[in-house]
């Protein structure tokens, strides 16, 4: 199958997956009118999974390292800048006057903002390339180097930005209550896909878009992420190693629902192909 250039085509267009075993309707676009099942966007996201599953492994084992790793690091530091460390250091006043105690604290809070702006300019750039990798992915075998995409457009900082902002936005609201934090973070989902397929769109739009194509379907896809908790006990039985090869086909699925939301946008013209002009490699 293929993504088609010009998903507002408003086809109905049956394909057969990489198998060649079964017709799938690849644009959720039926008789002018977009819809998606559940049932639809895991038999799709399989198909696009039966020739490179391991190459989406690969991609989703670096990202994790990748995004994860940044992030571990910059919470260690903050731990030990901001835990027992300062204490311990002023209260060692026999042994470093007051002056050199804050001096080596000033140092401390320096290095963890730097490890904190290194996890953002990685972790961020790498979540909306691994959209890229799994969204080329539905044309065909999407190579490995489509992860590192992102840092290589001119759109990188703006990139790097609106996913800040994203995860900014989802903490504050988190900070409220519960809820609104969870219902901000559906909104708010599309948005590494969104900034993937056009790196160089607004932050503001960007945001605008993604409620759009959200609205009247955060059920839906809160349903959507509850058909996967029998993966996720399975997952915990083997301690999380199981989720490695899990997250490929979530990852897929994923993608999956972007590509309908993204027909729904432009059946209910919220957007058109000068805004989001498809997934051509850049």
């Amino acid at each position: 199958g293929h993504l088609l250039p010009h998903s507002n085509s408003f086809s109905f267009e049956m394909e057969k997956d990489t198998a060649g075993c079964c017709a799938l309707n690849r644009n959720y676009i039926v008789g002018g009118n977009y819809m998606w099942t559940r049932s639809l966007l895991k038999t799709n996201a399989k198909a696009a999974l039966v020739n490179h599953y391991w190459r989406a492994f690969v991609v989703c084992i670096i990202s994790s390292i990748l995004a994860g790793g940044s992030t571990a690091s910059y919470e260690a530091t903050y731990k030990y800048s901001s835990g027992d460390a300062p204490q311990q250091i002023y209260s060692s006043q026999t042994t470093f006057p007051v002056s050199t105690a804050f001096f080596i604290f000033i140092v401390m809070l320096i290095v963890a903002i730097l490890i904190l702006a290194i996890a953002v300019l990685i972790s961020t750039a790498i979540e909306a390339g691994q959209s890229r990798y799994f969204m080329e992915a539905r044309i065909g075998n999407a190579p490995i180097s489509s992860l590192f995409s992102t840092f290589k457009t001119p759109g990188y900082w703006n990139i790097v930005k609106t996913m800040f902002l994203r995860g900014l936005y989802t903490f504050l609201w988190s900070l409220l209550l519960v809820i609104p934090g969870i219902i901000k973070s559906y909104q708010y989902r599309l948005v590494p896909y969104i900034m993937a397929e056009n790196p160089n769109i607004s932050s503001r739009r960007a945001f605008e878009l993604s409620r759009q194509m959200t609205d009247g379907e955060k059920w839906n896809i809160f349903v959507l992420d509850l058909s996967f908790i029998g993966w996720y006990v399975l997952c915990g039985i083997t301690f999380g190693i199981g989720f490695l090869f899990l997250n490929p086909y979530l990852q897929a699925t994923n993608a999956e629902l972007y590509s309908a939301l993204r027909a729904k946008a432009f059946a209910a013209n919220f957007t058109d192909d000068s805004e989001l002009g498809d997934f051509v490699r850049y």
